[in-house]
């Protein structure tokens, strides 16, 4: 039997693993609860199914690991949190839009990282990338952003630094208990909002539906699947991945809320796509060239 080769493993669960989690935003603006009540739950459910799901796969393997967390699990774990609590908090300060464009100079960000702590090399082009698509976040930011946009401006950056982080932690640990970043990293988040104040019993039935639809089955699937990907690919190229949910997800936002992202947005956006599009091409093709000269 054909067996894929790895980058395409790596590849393949990505688009995957994005593709489900572009339905986040969406679902997110339709529970109408406090953010830290939707993050309580997004924390302790989708904790739970994965839990169930390693239990179910890989018991052994899994007690282990819970009985003696590494510290790559560990502060994978909080990366992972961190990113969960700013991204859903942005998402109630700012359009969704604008959270998931300035997310998306997490990968130029985990670029500069895993160069200085996993020694994956960082290029020139690499270099311009990152101060292009600084210059495309700093035009979003710029002008009388209302206070509010503003927060919801930095908690995506905040975002990205921790999505950065994460990948970082997940290549340097060849993804091994990949699925327990998910159960520390959401148990630690259900802490977080109960803390902060979440209402854990205020949901209404119709917010029950998006909740089990969000924290059971999109959340966990996604960043399952997500999390194979570093395992195959250096940290930066798999998180190049989370690019899809910038155009996927106010795709998703406009068909059913009709919230159309603002001018100021779409061009400071079109400036980090274009960088981050241009920057994977010439990356690919830098890599395609090396690997036909013969040896």
């Amino acid at each position: 039997m054909y067996a894929l080769a790895p980058i395409y493993k790596g590849t393949l669960a990505m688009m995957a693993g994005v593709g489900i989690l572009s339905v986040d935003s969406l679902l997110i603006r339709l529970i109408e609860s406090s953010g830290w009540t939707l993050l309580f739950w997004r924390g302790i459910i989708s904790a739970l199914v994965v839990l169930a799901f390693t239990m179910a796969t890989k018991p052994e393997q899994t007690l282990k690991a819970l009985r003696k967390p590494s510290k790559s699990l560990l502060i994978g774990s909080v990366a992972f949190s961190l990113s969960t609590v700013c991204f859903v908090l942005s998402i109630e300060h700012t359009q969704v839009a604008s959270t998931l464009i300035i997310i998306n100079v997490s990968p130029l960000i985990c670029a500069a990282l895993a160069f200085v702590f996993l020694k994956e090399t960082i290029e020139l082009r690499t270099l311009i990338a990152i101060v292009a698509a600084t210059l495309g976040i700093v035009f979003v930011f710029y002008g009388k952003a209302l206070p509010n946009a503003s927060f919801g401006n930095m908690l995506a950056l905040v975002t990205a630094l921790m999505l950065a982080i994460y990948f970082v932690v997940l290549r340097e640990s060849k993804s091994e208990n990949a699925p327990l970043f998910l159960v520390f990293g959401g148990l630690c988040t259900a802490m977080i909002a109960i803390l902060a104040g979440a209402e854990p019993l205020s949901l209404t039935s119709q917010e029950w539906v998006y909740v089990i639809i969000l924290c059971a089955v999109v959340v966990p699937s996604a960043f399952i699947l997500i999390s194979i990907g570093p395992k195959f690919l250096p940290a930066a190229h798999a998180n190049l991945f989370m690019l899809l949910e910038a155009i996927l997800g106010p795709l998703f936002v406009w068909m059913v809320l009709g919230e159309v992202p603002s001018d100021k947005v779409l061009i400071g956006g079109s400036i980090v796509m274009l960088t981050l599009v241009l920057f994977t091409l010439s990356s690919a093709k830098s890599r395609h060239s090396l690997n036909k000269k013969p040896s």
